[in-house]
């Protein structure tokens, strides 16, 4: 890649904060490519300064670059966490308050509808919330805002009450007008400047962004997010991104597959209100975890912790296999896998792999953990309870 498109990897991270290593060369030169023949330009760095020089220009680029992939009630179990939130913690201590939801990056629409129909089925009235979609592609809003979808902004395993919702003629399904009321919609890069006095939100849903960011922009979003939080409000991030919150000023919500932290509440004499009490869950994030030191090869499995993290499944599941190839009965390495699976809602996948990591070792604590929460989320309460018995002995032997 030469210099001119480097400048503009440079220029995209300045401006948005998308980490040069978070888009793969082949996708940024045929985007550029494709906007460098739009503009009648033959040289890159021709359309390196128009770039520059241009905020139409770059955000056409953007356009070309941001790829939204999102669908209706996407991780459902976040949705029963916010329901629950609304239930026992927001609505008792209201006070007549309207819940004000932030969904950024809001794509094309799908979560901040869920938000609304998740919320009107709590049961809030539709003069108690407001949720704003946020997003720094135009094309994507414009879809929200029209809020047709056809099945492809649906998945099989996350049911949709179609009749409840949309307006559906043929395979076309159009958000009922009370729910699309809802939801305001907005174009805005999360790291442009906010006001001191802008309200607060009481929930923010902020996932699969941090992983596209490099370090500086990420730091700068999770300090832009903990400010535009409620004391005792909720941050929703991806599964991959738990290991990116490490501010003492949230803790993490024991909720299966929701992957939530509550923000601590902090009194304050210039904000009363910040008073309001809570029940915080103190239970420590979930990650990864790295992999003990080990006699045989691990560069596989370290490299497949590098792409996890950086929400790079595929690349992450390509070199868990490698590993588990070299090294058949290494039970870390299945945990892993089992986790990736975990995050790409591949729960079977997931499910198989814990039980192969607790096989190989049958005292191994995390692979118990990652099961009792699957059996939980899957109803199994009688399956879950035998392993937390498990657990309790393990821990009792330990102690």
């Amino acid at each position: 890649m030469n210099q001119d498109y480097k400048g503009i990897e440079n220029l995209l991270s300045k401006r948005i904060g998308l980490g040069p290593d978070k888009i793969g060369q082949r996708q940024l030169i045929k985007a550029v490519n494709n906007r460098q023949k739009a503009c009648g330009l033959q040289k890159v760095s021709d359309y390196l300064k128009k770039l520059q020089s241009s905020a139409s220009e770059f955000q056409e680029l953007v356009e070309e670059i941001v790829i939204g992939e999102t669908w209706f009630f996407r991780h459902r179990e976040a949705f029963s966490l916010l329901r629950k939130y609304v239930q026992t913690q927001w609505l008792p201590s209201s006070s007549g308050d309207t819940l004000r939801i932030l969904s950024v990056p809001c794509s094309t629409g799908e979560e901040p509808y869920s938000i609304a129909m998740t919320l009107l089925n709590s049961p809030l009235t539709s003069q108690q919330f407001v949720v704003e979609g946020m997003d720094i592609s135009q094309i994507g809003l414009d879809i929200a805002k029209k809020g047709i979808y056809r099945k492809n902004s649906f998945r099989s395993h996350d049911k949709v009450n179609y009749k409840q919702f949309f307006e559906v003629e043929e395979d076309r399904y159009k958000v009922r007008t009370s729910i699309r009321n809802q939801v305001k919609f907005s174009t805005k890069n999360l790291l442009s400047a906010w006001s001191p006095n802008h309200p607060p939100y009481h929930v923010i849903f902020c996932r699969h962004l941090l992983i596209y960011l490099d370090e500086a922009a990420r730091n700068r979003v999770l300090k832009i997010l903990e400010n535009l939080l409620w004391d005792g409000g909720l941050l929703f991030v991806g599964a991959v991104e738990t290991p990116l919150i490490q501010s003492p000023n949230f803790s993490f919500m024991s909720h299966p597959s929701a992957f939530a932290y509550q923000k601590n509440c902090q009194k304050s004499p210039q904000n009363p209100q910040s008073s309001q009490k809570f029940p915080l869950k103190k239970t420590p994030s979930p990650s990864f975890g790295k992999p003990e030191a080990k006699k045989i090869q691990v560069s596989s499995l370290q490299m497949a912790q590098q792409f996890a993290n950086q929400g790079r499944l595929e690349e992450a599941v390509q070199f868990c296999q490698t590993h588990l190839q070299e090294n058949p009965i290494d039970a870390e390495g299945y945990l892993l896998l089992g986790e990736i699976s975990q995050a790409k809602d591949d729960l079977e996948e997931a499910q198989r792999c814990f039980q192969k990591a607790l096989y190989l070792r049958p005292n191994y604590r995390k692979a118990l953990v990652h099961l009792v929460l699957l059996r939980e989320n899957q109803g199994d309460r009688q399956g879950a309870a035998v392993l937390k018995s498990r657990i309790q002995r393990l821990d009792n032997l330990q102690g």
